[in-house]
């Protein structure tokens, strides 16, 4: 039951975290024709176009989505592990000694 309630969870987070990044990225505007000539090798990133532009927001959404996701799975994992110890401790104390 908990399992379930964890797994819906993790899934939502991936739905959301893909519908922002879906969102971001279909709003940017159309490319500038080419960015500036740089004599250096150096181009501020104000003067890129707009496709070479990372938008940090959904990159920033899916790692913590991720992250959350991962340790969420991690204490299921463990809740179900100390379930099993626990049954295991509660048939060691109804055994009688020998």
């Amino acid at each position: 039951m908990v399992l379930k309630r964890v797994l819906c969870v993790a899934a939502l987070a991936v739905a959301l975290t893909a519908a922002v990044g879906r969102g971001s990225l279909s709003a940017q505007p159309a490319p500038a024709a080419t960015p500036p000539a740089a004599t250096d090798g150096f181009v501020p990133v104000t003067d890129l176009p707009p496709a070479e532009q990372l938008p940090a927001a959904p990159l920033v959404l899916g790692a913590y989505a991720f992250i959350w996701v991962a340790v969420l799975v991690y204490v299921a994992l463990l809740w179900r592990r100390l379930g099993a110890v626990q049954k295991d401790l509660d048939a060691l104390k109804h055994t009688p000694p020998r």
